[in-house]
């Protein structure tokens, strides 16, 4: 990671007339990701705060854990909570295909390994939809933003029956009703 990847200012996305906000980088841990997917199908799940989230994923490799930790640290700073849910997934599925807003706040994306998460750019279902790039971190608004704020429409991308998999890292904030 570069120290201009560190310094990309993620507060753009608290902007009502922002859905989703795109912060590319170089992958920070591909070889270690594709490692990783040789065991897929497969999901790690954990919630609290970020010590205990990392003590809880303690058996990943460091530099994925390293990686979750920037991201968590950022996250938790951004949304100004003490919690995160974290989702670390092998997937070869077809997982969530169809386009959709999550019902969160806020939710962080990246994809380690395989094709990166599919959007509606500006919240329009009908038109063309893009992809974030493979290590590219995507912050989307889901349905419990706040009031004025337009979530971000997105699909994990159809890869069943592709032999393709994907390795991604979710943060979400804990339950709560708007951001303030």
């Amino acid at each position: 990671m570069t120290v201009a990847d560190i310094c990309v200012d993620w507060t753009d996305v608290l902007d009502t007339d922002t859905s989703i906000f795109i912060e590319t980088r170089t992958n920070p841990i591909s070889d270690v990701g594709l490692k990783l997917l040789q065991a897929a199908p497969f999901a790690y799940r954990t919630e609290g705060t970020l010590e205990e989230v990392l003590v809880d994923l303690a058996a990943l490799p460091s530099e994925l854990l390293s990686d979750i930790s920037q991201l968590g640290s950022r996250f938790m700073q951004l949304m100004q909570v003490d919690n995160v849910h974290v989702r670390l997934e092998g997937v070869t599925s077809n997982a969530c295909k169809k386009l959709h807003a999550d019902y969160t706040d806020l939710r962080l994306i990246t994809t380690y390994a395989g094709p990166g998460t599919d959007y509606a750019p500006h919240g329009d279902a009908d038109c063309c939809l893009e992809r974030l790039p493979t290590g590219a971190i995507g912050l989307f608004k889901g349905k419990l933003f706040g009031p004025g704020h337009t979530p971000c429409l997105h699909r994990s991308p159809p890869i069943e029956g592709t032999d393709a998999a994907r390795l991604v890292l979710v943060i979400d904030t804990p339950e709560r009703q708007e951001f303030q």
